[in-house]
């Protein structure tokens, strides 16, 4: 009773009053500070490095907390920096053009991250200048083709298959077999300078558009074509007629395969322009010579020897004319059958055999790889006299430098070629680079 009376004197001496407090709210209180606390303790920092198998750093690539939109990208180096990450949580890391990493954090505050290519989605990236992009994401006008559509039929080069498979892209075929014909992309540009494109090899520009027809299409893994304006972003004025680029087959790492490839084509002249037998020549020169003048010249429904000697009678050709015209004549009567018939386009033309062999082989470690391979074309055309043979030797490969994370890469081309009893030997160095 002393308690509350001096409690209650106390209130008044300070001007309020107490009110009961009930003992749940307080029990809740304590509960959600005990919550509070413990949250805060189980979230920490992660930070860490984003590789590819060769040790490269991975720039850009997206690392997110699964299940949330806490997250950053990887920097010029490949290092990330995330917070608050729960102690149990899960990092999900992914790239375009690799397999997307899923890690349990169990604690870890330092993280090392290593993506594998997906050869999956591969498929939908494509070259642009000096990097790739997913085709989705691509916004000037580009056509792709991989190797599967560039060896889908036999072809002596590799823009006789891209023919047809890219919009935009006209092609003419060039009369002599194994020769590039004309290649334009959305039309004529100039009417006096070349309307030529560009042509880049991994990553090279070509000084020679006749270099491209050396190229092996075994050894090609995609072109891509370039066909707006976008493209003198990059390549300058050079690009102003679009850009295609090549890029060549290289070794993969963690498999070793060796392939063989071959194909054998026959070919005619199935469409050729009718022309008159001997017979109906004959015919025609007859008609021709009576209707200038009837009276020197027989009718050619009754038709005469003598009337066909001096006709045909021709000393500029030794009388060869003549004489086989007079053949059809016997014992007074005219057979046609008699007349030597000659087919002159039989002989330019010929059946066309082409074979066409190539044997690769590829393989390396997550430190260098490698690719190499030899093919012949002979092309035996449907005219006589072109006979094409080609044949290229191409070694490519790469390796990696732990020092400063040197990766040089570079490739060589050596191809023979015979046309038309020329020889040529090419030698170029088509890539020789050092990323870092």
């Amino acid at each position: 009773m002393n308690f509350n009376l001096l409690t209650m004197k106390n209130n008044k001496m300070l001007g309020g009053t107490i009110k009961k407090v009930p003992v749940k709210m307080v029990f809740l209180l304590a509960i959600f500070l005990v919550i509070a606390v413990t949250s805060f303790a189980q979230s920490k920092t992660v930070s860490g490095t984003v590789i590819d198998k060769t040790g490269e750093s991975v720039i850009g690539a997206s690392v997110v907390v699964r299940g949330t939109t806490n997250g950053t990208i990887t920097d010029f180096d490949g290092n990330f920096i995330l917070q608050n990450v729960p102690i149990n949580g899960t990092i999900r890391v992914s790239f375009v053009g690799y397999k997307t990493v899923d890690i349990l954090i169990k604690g870890q505050s330092m993280l090392k991250v290593t993506l594998e290519e997906d050869t999956e989605t591969l498929d939908e990236v494509v070259v642009v200048g000096y990097g790739v992009q997913k085709k989705s994401d691509v916004t000037g006008a580009m056509s792709s083709v991989d190797a599967e559509e560039l060896t889908s039929r036999p072809v002596n080069n590799a823009f006789e298959a891209l023919q047809g498979k890219a919009a935009g892209v006209d092609i003419t075929t060039s009369e002599r077999p194994g020769k590039l014909g004309d290649i334009r992309i959305r039309g004529n540009r100039s009417l006096s300078a070349s309307n030529s494109p560009l042509y880049v090899v991994d990553g090279v520009p070509l000084l020679s558009a006749s270099a491209i027809e050396t190229l092996n299409p075994r050894d090609i893994e995609a072109i891509d074509v370039l066909k707006d304006a976008s493209a003198t972003a990059i390549y300058g004025s050079r690009g102003a007629n679009g850009v295609v680029l090549v890029t060549t087959k290289q070794g993969k790492a963690g498999q070793f395969s060796l392939n063989y490839s071959g194909t054998l084509t026959v070919s005619n002249l199935v469409d050729k322009s009718p022309a008159m037998s001997a017979a109906d020549f004959i015919e025609f020169r007859r008609w021709a010579a009576y209707n200038l003048d009837p009276t020197t010249y027989a009718d050619p429904r009754n038709p005469t020897y003598e009337g066909d000697k001096l006709l045909f009678d021709s000393a500029l050709d030794g009388q060869t004319s003549r004489d086989n015209v007079l053949k059809g004549w016997v014992n007074g009567t005219w057979n046609p059958s008699l007349v030597n018939n000659t087919d002159w386009t039989d002989y330019v033309t010929q059946t066309s055999f082409s074979h066409e062999h190539t044997v690769s082989a590829s393989g390396g470690t997550e430190q260098i790889n490698a690719y190499g391979s030899f093919g012949y074309l002979n092309n035996k055309g449907t005219q006589k006299g072109q006979c094409p043979a080609r044949a290229a030797l191409a070694v490519k490969f790469s390796f990696s430098i732990p020092l400063k994370q040197l990766a040089p890469a570079a490739s060589v081309n050596a191809v023979t070629a015979d046309k038309t009893l020329i020889p040529l030997f090419l030698l170029s160095i088509s890539k020789l680079s050092f990323n870092h």
